[in-house]
């Protein structure tokens, strides 16, 4: 089975240096940047995960990029975490259709643990509960 592109957006530099090197060092190859035009070409090359920060900067959110993903057919089956420090994220993730969340501040083991969950379920076609 070919493993499929882990697709990070973060705004804050550390934090998506911090993600990236995890998730590399996991085995995984990861693509990953700090705006929305990592999204340019997602309906041709859809990623295996979209780790995408809730509050970006400018005028688009994670959940206003996860909501948009999930009502295009061609991008609605990419699994889509949130990742932020905002309360009610959970209600926040139900509402634009995250397949998971994370709550910053994070362990590195919940991370990694939430990514293996999604990714791997997507890679083998089964329906996360």
């Amino acid at each position: 089975m070919q493993k499929s592109t882990i697709l990070v957006i973060e705004d804050d530099a550390d934090t998506l240096e911090i993600i990236a090197a995890a998730l590399t060092e996991a085995g995984y190859e990861v693509s990953a940047g700090k705006d929305i035009t990592m999204l340019y070409g997602i309906e041709k090359q859809p990623p295996g995960l979209l780790l995408v920060d809730n509050w970006l900067s400018g005028d688009k959110t994670g959940h206003d990029i996860c909501y948009q993903l999930k009502q295009n057919p061609a991008t609605a089956g990419i699994p889509v975490i949130l990742i932020s420090g905002t309360r009610n994220l959970e209600a926040t993730a139900a509402r634009c259709g995250a397949n998971g969340f994370i709550c910053k501040p994070f362990d590195m083991s919940e991370l990694l643990n939430m990514v293996a969950k999604t990714y791997w379920s997507k890679m083998v076609g089964k329906t996360l509960v």
